[in-house]
């Protein structure tokens, strides 16, 4: 995928043209499901471990921003337009110990996923060990299979960390922040569609 959402050849030799080229595909992907659908208005969505991107089809067309900047950095090449917001599955979970009330980010597990991956030396609990701790990500299929993810610690430290303070099972502290967590989302991705019009 070329940055401007057509293609580039395998040959090029302009790294640059490419940038952001997966959320890009899932962007052009949508386009075309949406004419499938013959859904004229389309929010596309992308969450990864520290970011959730938003783009938005307006009569079947995305928008192209002709020079976007990226880490403030104004490049010279049409981006098709995708706003990220830093949440993302690797989110930290804390309980403020002032108001008692989960609070998630701005720091991230990134790459290093959550304290359900031993091998990331973390502390601190992330919205994936949530996600296990609730069975909605497979601890012997992560990424594949190729990361063994180690659900005891998870629920350990969600215990510890999360469900006790907010005086909840492990099963309700993880739900509610999850539900936090996309209702955050939610609001995110309504405002720009209200921003758009």
């Amino acid at each position: 995928m070329a940055a401007h959402g057509g293609t580039i050849s395998i040959e090029a030799r302009e790294l640059a043209r490419t940038l952001v080229s997966g959320p890009i595909g899932g962007v052009v992907g949508g386009q075309a499901l949406a004419r499938t659908m013959e859904l004229p208005n389309v929010l596309c969505t992308d969450i990864g471990g520290t970011s959730f991107d938003i783009a938005l089809l307006t009569d079947g067309r995305f928008e192209i921003t002709p020079t976007p900047d990226i880490a403030r950095f104004v490049l010279a090449i049409p981006l098709v337009r995708i706003d990220s917001i830093g949440a993302g599955t690797g989110s930290f979970v804390r309980i403020n110990p002032n108001s008692n009330r989960p609070e998630l980010g701005p720091d991230s597990a990134g790459s290093r996923i959550g304290v359900c991956w031993p091998e990331g030396e973390l502390d601190t609990v992330s919205v994936t060990d949530l996600n296990l701790v609730l069975g909605r990500v497979n601890p012997d299929f992560f990424l594949g299979g190729q990361l063994q993810l180690d659900p005891e610690r998870a629920r350990r430290e969600v215990e510890r960390q999360v469900a006790e303070p907010l005086r909840l099972s492990v099963e309700q502290a993880a739900a509610g922040v999850i539900e936090l967590f996309e209702e955050t989302l939610k609001n995110e991705a309504v405002g720009r569609i209200l921003g758009k019009g």
